[in-house]
């Protein structure tokens, strides 16, 4: 593969037709698992409902239910890095993935639940949260293993790189600020979520925050190991998607 594989061949690999219908009708049980795990955290995120109750109560749902939603928001947090493991490894790569990237973006537009566990948990949940990614980078890692070289290889990997780059943004980085939050600022964690954005926000009540980003720099590093043409063409997508702001 050149290294000018670009944005518009990753996604016409993952989205073309002939390709994900043929596994969708040799796994249709994976796949409903698939999307009966990531549906109910994009419907909630989509509807930008105030709280599991009301979104359970505004679907007509028994309220006393909320726990289920609530498993299926701020749970991806587990649910997408284990299942990405167990369906890779079972040889339902594209399921795998589908939950992976959905189960990221999920927590990516919820922060405040992670920060939230981070305030309660303290540093070791930031711990927790980076040891997750060892799942996926260990299917990243064993790539060699589970697809034939070519673009639908690198395409995967590419898929799942973003993956990881997003739970790590969703997740590690909020958790990371917390911790450091807990080491080195005055003011009481909780205090401080009030006032910084736990994603892009600054704030001069603790300057050891700004170094919440370092493990976005840990993650490309962890991808250019277990896939070592992984950082290339992550910084191939990163001009691709500039370029495309830029037009």
């Amino acid at each position: 593969m050149s290294d000018e594989y670009i944005l518009d061949d990753v996604i016409e690999t993952f989205s073309d037709e002939d390709t994900l219908l043929s596994d969708i009708q040799n796994n249709p049980v994976k796949w409903l698992l698939s999307l009966a795990i990531i549906a109910p955290g994009m419907a909630y995120t989509m509807a930008a409902e105030p709280s599991y109750t009301e979104a359970m109560i505004n679907w007509g749902l028994p309220e006393n239910l909320d726990w289920i939603l609530a498993i299926l928001v701020t749970g991806q947090l587990f649910i997408a890095p284990l299942s990405c493991y167990i369906l890779a490894r079972t040889g339902n790569l594209a399921p795998g993935l589908f939950i992976a990237m959905g189960g990221s973006a999920i927590l990516l537009a919820n922060p405040m639940e992670i920060a939230e566990f981070s305030e309660v948990f303290g540093w070791p949940f930031a711990i927790f949260c980076i040891a997750l990614t060892i799942p996926m980078l260990y299917v990243l890692k064993s790539k060699k293993k589970l697809l034939d070289p070519g673009k639908e290889r690198t395409t995967w990997c590419t898929l799942l790189s973003a993956s990881l780059l997003v739970f790590t943004i969703a997740a590690i980085v909020p958790s990371s600020g917390v911790a450091l939050a807990d080491f080195s600022c005055e003011d009481e964690v909780g205090n401080l979520l009030s006032e910084v954005d736990v994603l892009s926000g600054t704030s001069d009540a603790c300057s050891a925050l700004t170094y919440r980003y370092a493990p976005i720099l840990g993650m490309v590093l962890a991808i250019g190991y277990a896939w070592p043409k992984g950082k290339k063409i992550i910084d191939d997508l990163s001009d691709d998607f500039l370029d495309g702001l830029k037009d």
